[in-house]
């Protein structure tokens, strides 16, 4: 295993040796097509690096990620629980529903690549990668990590679902392909819950469905940051209910938790929801982790009298 610092200076001394240019002329390509100019010195890294990529851990790709200076929701605790989850469960084929820039794309791929096999599609909106600088693909490049298809959509991950089931309905009823799904996406009841009823078709028995954002509210995100529209959804035109509800938890407890499919359910820090697809014959469970940060507790305790005063001001 070489370390950085050696790395780099094999770096210098073989520009000085073989009288190397160290601009970006070179250039990466992946197996999908996309390509990155690279310099000659980041070139020499990658060969050097080969064989550590092909088994990645977790304290590696954190600091390959830690590299890129850009806002995401999770970070390295989150990942690790993400990462440590692929690791117990092995499945063998992945889903991600919304990627952003990439980052719990890589602790996923990541942990796929330690355990020696399966693989990662992630999907979202093709217009979204006009923000998301970097992306996903050049995460994806400069972690060495290759087991991951990357598709974008025009409107909605929910279209790609369409075409999935249309694929593995070779006798008119859908043959499901997934272990373990993320969603990830806008935070929508109308588009992230038709997506769990999709989703629900292509997992199978046992598999796992992971929603991101529970508490999340468009209300929130209008204060805070002064947004007009998310992912493409203008704000303007939702209702107040619609802004003040958490509609990931509104899908987790309608939906999810109501389905015959779905009998063990675990929420974790007011932050994710976790569903594994059982047989309907058991008995529904449901574990409340704030395990995570004391600011969970907080935030589960400021939401309980925000909706105390909501009734009583009602």
């Amino acid at each position: 295993m070489i370390a950085p610092h050696v790395a780099a200076t094999v770096c210098r001394i073989a520009l000085i040796i073989f009288g190397l240019r160290d601009e970006p002329v070179y250039i990466l390509e992946r197996k999908d097509g996309w390509t990155l100019d690279i310099t000659m010195r980041e070139l020499i890294v990658r060969l050097l690096f080969t064989t550590r990529f092909k088994l990645m851990k977790f304290e590696e790709l954190s600091s390959h990620l830690n590299v890129f200076s850009f806002k995401t929701s999770i970070g390295s605790h989150l990942g690790k629980i993400l990462y440590d989850f692929v690791l117990d469960k092995k499945p063998s084929e992945c889903l991600e529903l919304g990627f952003g820039h990439g980052t719990s794309s890589c602790y996923i791929a990541a942990a796929l690549d330690e355990i020696g096999t399966g693989h990662l599609t992630s999907v979202d909106l093709a217009r979204a990668a006009e923000w998301q600088k970097p992306s996903i693909e050049e995460l994806l490049l400069k972690t060495g990590l290759e087991n991951v298809t990357v598709e974008r959509e025009n409107t909605s991950y929910t279209w790609f679902l369409k075409k999935k089931i249309e694929e593995n309905s070779p006798s008119k009823y859908c043959q499901p392909i997934y272990v373990f799904c993320f969603i990830d996406g806008p935070k929508n009841w109308t588009i992230d819950g038709c997506a769990f009823f999709l989703v629900d078709k292509l997992l199978k028995q046992d598999g796992w469905i992971l929603f991101d954002d529970y508490d999340f509210t468009y209300a929130e995100i209008r204060r805070r940051c002064g947004f007009d529209t998310m992912d493409f959804i203008n704000l303007l035109e939702l209702g107040t209910d619609e802004l003040e509800s958490p509609h990931i938890e509104l899908i987790f407890n309608l939906l999810v938790m109501q389905h015959p499919n779905y009998s063990k359910f675990i929420i974790q820090d007011e932050r994710w929801g976790w569903a594994q697809k059982t047989s309907s014959s058991l008995k529904k469970t449901l574990v409340i982790d704030t395990s995570f940060t004391f600011r969970a507790q907080l935030v589960r305790a400021f939401h309980r009298l925000k909706r105390f005063a909501a009734r009583r001001i009602g």
